[in-house]
């Protein structure tokens, strides 16, 4: 049980804060190398199934459609339209960890530009002030083809905590006093 919203909720409809939304993902992306980590696959990342606690960290909920990695039972049509891997519908026995990094591009996506990205991208960088780095992310996270997607989430949530501490880095430069003689 998690006190909290879920990030639909919480972020529906609005753009988050680039070094947020990277913050956010990436934790979610830590989560979901644990659940791999273990033979996992969630099969059903979306904003609704993502809980926020109280301090904003991210808890992943709703494993109702969770299946053991490399399961292909019957059931093969599972997800939520707009975070749904292609390879669901045209190539179920393709599943693996990487229809759930499909989602968290999504999610990215979404967090970053307030929709959901549509099947002619525009990049996130075009429409928000961002780091066009995190359109790289999302565009190899969302790849149509599985084998070219991140191959775990631990090397998304690392792309993308790249970004984030050089932004830090750079914001932290411009706080300091100068220490140019006068």
């Amino acid at each position: 049980m998690v006190q909290g919203k879920s990030l639909y909720h919480s972020a529906y409809g609005k753009t988050i804060d680039p070094t947020e939304a990277g913050r956010i993902i990436s934790s979610i992306c830590h989560g979901l190398a644990h659940a791999h980590e273990h033979g996992i696959l969630h099969r059903d990342i979306k904003p609704a199934n993502i809980l926020l606690d109280p301090s904003v960290s991210p808890k992943i909920g709703d494993f109702g459609l969770a299946r053991p990695v490399g399961d292909h039972e019957s059931d093969s049509a599972f997800g939520t339209p707009g975070y749904t891997a292609p390879e669901v519908i045209h190539n179920p026995t393709a599943v693996d960890e990487s229809t759930d990094i499909y989602a968290v591009g999504a999610i990215l996506y979404e967090l970053l530009t307030s929709k959901l990205p549509d099947s002619h991208y525009k990049p996130a960088a075009t429409l928000v002030h961002c780091d066009p780095k995190f359109d790289q992310i999302i565009q190899k996270a969302m790849h149509p083809t599985p084998a070219l997607r991140y191959r775990s989430a631990e090397s998304m949530a690392e792309a993308i905590e790249t970004i984030t501490k050089r932004k830090k880095s750079s914001q932290a430069k411009l706080l300091q006093p100068s220490s140019k003689p006068k």
